[in-house]
């Protein structure tokens, strides 16, 4: 490997280390989970504290994340058609139902979160902006999975398994597969505690111009409000949604 490809590999490989570290982080910890010389540790952070990557606490002398990542991750959010297309309508979504709301894309075989919109009922989950899911216990995961080549999925299971996240959680994919039939059939997913006990979520998919999955929407909700006619009517609601997303996406289609 060329020494500034390794130089590369190194800045990265600290810098998400660092971003692991909630309370900062020092060189030496870096030096031994890493494997690498101090000297090394401390040239690459002060190149990356010169560029703002990296910041370092003048009391502790540990080092975190700088606010350079946060400008630009900004961009590359900003850049995200989809998330910019769906704002007007997450917010929509939100004052309709009064709960939480997300959009999510797939990547490499996870759901990320890709925006978020609290709404003024109190929930509390474990969602963030950037957070990676499963696919097979989350609303939003299952409503793109739903849309996807079956041998697609098939191969997405077989590469992350079909963990249990809660006792609800699908265990096989005999399961999995006959509940994206029935996303298929109502047009939405549902996420009974599957993912996160007391937590149920509501998901539409999103569809681009060419009228392939792109994304899915959900709306999340404490269980006990989640009863048979309110999942009935926050259905209706994401996946009215969804299709607005969808058509300031190009697609011409229904669900």
């Amino acid at each position: 490997m060329e020494e500034g490809v390794k130089s590369v590999e190194r800045a990265l490989q600290i810098l998400e280390r660092v971003s692991l570290a909630k309370n900062g982080i020092g060189v030496t910890e870096l030096a031994k989970e890493l494997n690498m010389y101090k000297s090394t540790i401390h040239r690459v952070l002060a190149t990356l504290t010169h560029l703002g990557y990296i910041e370092q606490d003048p009391e502790t002398e540990r080092y975190k994340l700088g606010y350079k990542l946060l400008e630009v991750s900004s961009r590359l959010l900003n850049n995200l058609d989809i998330r910019r297309e769906a704002m007007p309508y997450l917010q929509e979504l939100t004052d309709l139902t009064n709960e939480v709301v997300h959009l999510v894309v797939l990547n490499k075989g996870q759901v990320v979160y890709i925006e978020k919109v609290e709404g003024t009922e109190t929930i509390r989950m474990h969602s963030r902006v950037g957070n990676r899911a499963p696919v097979h216990c989350t609303g939003v995961g299952k409503a793109i999975l739903a849309y996807l080549p079956e041998a697609q999925v098939r191969e997405i299971i077989r590469q992350y398994g079909l963990e249990p996240h809660t006792p609800k959680t699908l265990s096989t994919l005999e399961d999995l597969l006959q509940d994206l039939q029935q996303i298929r059939e109502r047009g939405y997913a549902l996420d009974d505690e599957e993912n996160e006990l007391g937590i149920t979520c509501v998901a539409a998919p999103i569809f681009d111009h060419t009228g392939s999955v792109a994304a899915s929407i959900s709306v999340s909700a404490p269980t006990i409000r989640m009863q048979p006619q309110r999942i009935e009517q926050l259905a209706q609601q994401v996946r009215k949604i969804g299709l607005k997303i969808s058509a300031r996406l190009g697609y011409r289609g229904t669900l």
